[in-house]
This record gives structure tokens, sequence and C-alpha cells, in this order.
């Protein structure tokens, strides 16, 4: 490794040099030829030595002025003692980690981060105890793979290898990958995955890594923004456990009511409501946030409730979020007579006075506003504005983190052509629901799919045709089935579904109108039409067996009896 040749170099030169100046004071004053030889030597040796101890320097100023920067700037999380932080952060990584067994059920993982008083990268959590405890951060070859992302192979750089993983006996086929976690410019730590075999190893698996790094990233900053600037202990811990306690895969519904149960608990008002931008696809850039809707109120009822859309130009309401600033006023109507609270034709049941107001920012865009009102004369305060602030921004990080979550879970557990479920995640889902049906004495229909003849759609209309009719086959499987069932691309043109909380016999007709819907359907893709059919399989928990495997292998073994009877049909286990 560089830092440590460097190092090695200079003490040896020191060393050297040392040994130089204790003859040089040894040889007497009679001898000036060989002293004054010496005396140079001395100077051109100190000059070396001084050179050489300020590249050291500067191979690790980087790393000394990054340290000195995380000390001002992000909370230390290997020395943070607030309770509900080190839950929250403990969730963070955990989540982290299952997404990065997602990704690749190959990989192991594991998760550093920086602590400037060991001058070293800890280890926060990992899946499986291969990775070392500690890392030095003037391992300089480490910092160079962090920075660009590159792979380590094993048997490319094996004292480096050792230098991150616990001892054991390597294969030499083995490969790392390193995912940075970012925090204002500077790297606070990284997600090391490594697998078994360098061909694991796909671009888009490591593109999608790059979002968990990015992932940990925003958790962090917004408990550091909680852990700096939130005044009082109770009002940290209970933002932190609003946070620790979002379900990320839950709507955005369930998030907005969390932080209304948080702001209910923090201020006092008469009324209190959420709004946010009311964006549709198919509408132009511009247009999009003209209105807003209303997603969470309290206090007092008026025509305004959840669901209600109003416009965003010319109303209280809307002010945050057009021009990104707060709002604190004793009289609204005197200090924005302009505006009226939500529009034109709202009516005066209830007279407002003091106003408390901040914007949502998610990813640097206003898309919603938080408002409290009084109707007394008690006025909201620079600390009630300062907090409902963190509020706000705490709710934006919530909302992006909520996005970026579901990013990195469609990538991670859907197939990218037919966005059903991938093969991986369809059997985590068929393990979850045969425990769940087992606990309610339920049973279930597994059946397999196969696409009669197509290779010769490969061969003949070519790949992309071949991915048109994936694509399509997906859509009219997913039409054809209830919300809580589970479909999913099992194989290449090979698709797996769980009825749920039905027999065989019942999702019979099911699986015949999938089949017929297909058979019928015309396939037309660049003004090349073609017929399509498939063939199916059936069994059924608990009656055929208890084990996901043997479920599967029946199903399979059926839909193969369906295509030796000339495919385009059902077959139900034991009728084959």
């Amino acid at each position: 490794m560089s830092s440590m040749v460097n190092l090695q170099s200079f003490t040896r030169a020191l060393t050297l040099f040392c040994l130089i100046v204790f003859l040089y004071t040894l040889i007497p004053d009679d001898i000036r030829w060989v002293k004054s030889v010496l005396k140079y030597v001395v100077i051109i040796s100190l000059i070396i030595i001084l050179m050489m101890y300020n590249k050291i320097l500067s191979g690790t100023s980087g790393t000394i002025n990054e340290l000195g920067n995380h000390e001002n700037n992000i909370v230390d999380v290997n020395n943070v003692t607030n309770k509900s932080f080190k839950n929250s952060f403990k969730d963070l990584t955990n989540q982290v980690l299952l997404l990065a067994k997602s990704i690749n059920p190959h990989s192991t993982s594991a998760i550093y981060i920086i602590d400037p008083d060991k001058q070293s990268f800890v280890l926060q959590t990992e899946d499986e105890n291969k990775f070392l405890d500690l890392i030095p951060i003037k391992n300089t070859t480490v910092q160079d793979y962090i920075y660009q992302k590159k792979n380590l192979h094993q048997k490319d750089n094996p004292d480096l290898w050792n230098d991150l993983f616990r001892r054991q006996n390597w294969r030499g086929s083995e490969c790392a990958i390193f995912c940075p976690i970012i925090l204002k410019g500077n790297t606070a730590g990284f997600i090391l995955s490594m697998v078994d075999h360098f061909t694991d190893v796909q671009q888009k698996e490591k593109d999608v890594f790059s979002y968990l790094g990015k992932f940990i990233s925003f958790g962090l900053e917004n408990l550091g923004k909680l852990e700096q600037h939130v005044n009082g202990e109770y009002n940290k811990s209970l933002i932190l456990d609003i946070l620790s306690n979002i379900d990320f895969k839950s709507d955005e519904i369930a998030i907005f009511n969390r932080f209304k149960l948080l702001i209910v608990s923090s201020f006092q008002y008469d009324r209190f409501s959420i709004s946010f931008r009311k964006e549709t696809e198919n509408r132009r850039e511009y247009d999009k946030g003209l209105s807003l809707t209303i997603k969470a109120i309290d206090g007092d009822k008026d025509e305004f409730i959840e669901g209600i859309d109003f416009p965003t130009n010319g109303s209280l309401h809307g002010l945050p979020v057009i021009n990104g600033k707060s709002i604190l006023t004793a009289n609204w109507q005197e200090s924005h007579s302009n505006l009226f609270r939500f529009s034109s034709n709202e009516s005066d049941e209830h007279i407002y006075k003091s106003i408390l107001g901040v914007p949502i920012i998610v990813d640097n865009q206003n898309k919603g506003s938080i408002i409290i009102e009084r109707k007394n004369d008690k006025y909201y305060t620079e600390s009630d504005r300062n907090n409902l602030e963190i509020i706000g921004n705490v709710l934006g990080s919530a909302l992006y983190w909520k996005n970026e979550y579901e990013k990195i879970y469609i990538n991670a557990t859907h197939d990218g052509l037919s966005k059903l479920l991938n093969h991986q995640t369809f059997k985590e889902r068929f393990r979850d629901e045969i425990q769940r049906a087992a606990r309610f004495q339920h049973k279930m229909a597994i059946m397999i799919f196969d696409l009669d003849k197509f290779k010769k759609v490969n061969d003949t209309l070519g790949h992309q045709y071949g991915d048109y009719v994936i694509q399509t086959v997906a859509k009219i499987m997913e039409a054809n089935v209830r919300a809580v069932d589970v479909v999913a691309r099992y194989g290449g043109e090979e698709f797996a579904i769980i009825l749920i909380n039905t027999t065989a016999a019942m999702s019979n007709v099911v699986a015949k109108r999938i089949v017929e819907n297909i058979a019928d359907y015309n396939f037309s893709m660049n003004n090349i039409e073609t017929k399509i059919t498939i063939s199916g399989g059936m069994s059924e928990y608990p009656t055929h067996t208890k084990e996901m495997k043997e479920l599967i292998e029946y199903a399979d073994q059926a839909m193969y009896a369906t295509k030796q009877n000339g495919g385009n049909g059902i077959t139900i286990h034991n009728d084959a």
C-alpha cells in the first residue's frame, strides 16, 4: 500500500540520517575534508527527509482536512448517546443491508462510518461475520477504491483484501464493491459488499448499489440536523421516534399522519393543515403544481378537509410553496391582505389571526406547506418557527427518503423488462405467504406459466419484439388477478402467480381466463402482427404439499403436461 511504503522509506531514511549525524559528531576536527563531506551529506539528507515528510503529509492531508470538516459539520454516530438516534440509525443501516441482499442474493455487505478520534472507518453493521472492525484512514489505497468506485478483486490485491476482511481461505475469485457515503461533500463512510465470484456483479447492480450510499447519506443528514438544531431532548427524541417508525413501503398519507401526531404534541393551535403539490403526468411541466391537495388536518373543521384541492397562487397556504419561505405573523389579514386562506369562495366561519407556516422541501423543490393557525391574540415565536422549520425539513427529507427507497426497492425486487417481481423476490414472498397461510389455515393456488414456442418469436421477429411480448403478457396477467395476489417473472419466458386464500379448483377460472386472453390478443409491433399462446400448471397449498420447492415443482410438471397436450391451456397437479 502506497502510504505504508512511503512511511517505511521515510523511517529508513531517517535512521540513516541519524547515523550520519552521529558519525559527524564522532569525527575529529583535524580530519576536515571528511567532516566537510559529511556536512554536505547531512544537509542534502535533511532536505530529502523534509521532502519525503512533506509527501507523506500531502498524501494524507485530504483525509485530515476531511476529518476536520466532519468534526465541525456532521454528527459522530460512533459517539452519540441519544438512544432514539441510535435506534433510528440502526433501523436505517438494517434496511440498507436488506436491500443490498435483495439487489444481489450472492452478496454479503457491511457499513463503515468514519471515527475522527480513532482515525479509522468503524464497522457499524454486517450481515455476515467476514469484515474487520476497523479500517485505518491512512490506508490511501482503500480511499482510492472508495472514491473511484472500483471493484477490488481478491487475486489482484490479496494484501489489501486482508486489510478489509477477516482471514480465511479465499479462492481468488472473490470481488468487493465500494459505495461511498457522502455528507456535505465529505466522505463519512462507505458500504462494502463482497461476492464469491466476480461474475456475480453486474453493472446494473453497481448502479443500484450507488443509491444505497445516497440513502444512508440522506438519512444521516436528517439525523444530524436533529441532533444539532432541535431544542430539547424531548423534542429530539419525539422526532427521532417518528422517523424510526416510518415504514417507507407505506404510502405518503401514512407519513403525513405520522408528522401530524408530532405537530399535535408540539404546538398549540386551532387549526393545522399539511398541503402538498398536485402533479399529473399528462400535464406540461410549467402547469404542474398549480394546485395543492390537503393531505392532513387537525382542529377546526370547515369545507377544506383532507383530499380537497385549492389554488397555489393567491392562497396563504400556497405562499410557502411559491417562495420557499416561512410565514410568521400575528395578524395574517393585515400582513397578507392580498391573499385568501385557501380560495376566494371560502366561508368566514373561522377567523384566524396568528399564523405560522413553513415550506416542505423535497429534493430542493418546494412541494408543500405546513400551516398552524390561532384565533386568539397569542402569537407564535421565533423558537416556534425554528422548530416547525426543522419538522418541515425532516418531513421533506422523509418524503425524499421514501422516493429513493421506492427506486431502490423496485430496482432490487422487480424485473426490469416486465416490471413484475423478480425470481428472488417471488420466492421470498412465497415463503411469507406460506407462513401466513399456515397461521390462518388458508389455501393457496400456485401457477407456473410458460409461453409456447417463444424462441421462434425471438428468432424470426427479433428480441425487441420478444421483449414487447413479455411486457404485454405481464400486463394481461396483472389485469386478471387481485391486488393481494403475487405475479412474477420466474425466468426468461416463464411467469409465476400465487392466488391467495383460494383453491386450485376456484383458481382454474382465473388461469383459463389468462390463457384465453393471451391467445385472443392481437400482438402487433411495427405493423407486424402475431399470435401467442401460453401453457400453465397449478398446484395447491397445503393439499399437494406444504413445501415451497415441491409446490413449484408440481406446478412446473403440470405445465409441461399441458405442453405435451399441445399447449394453450392449464393443468392442475394430480390431473396431469
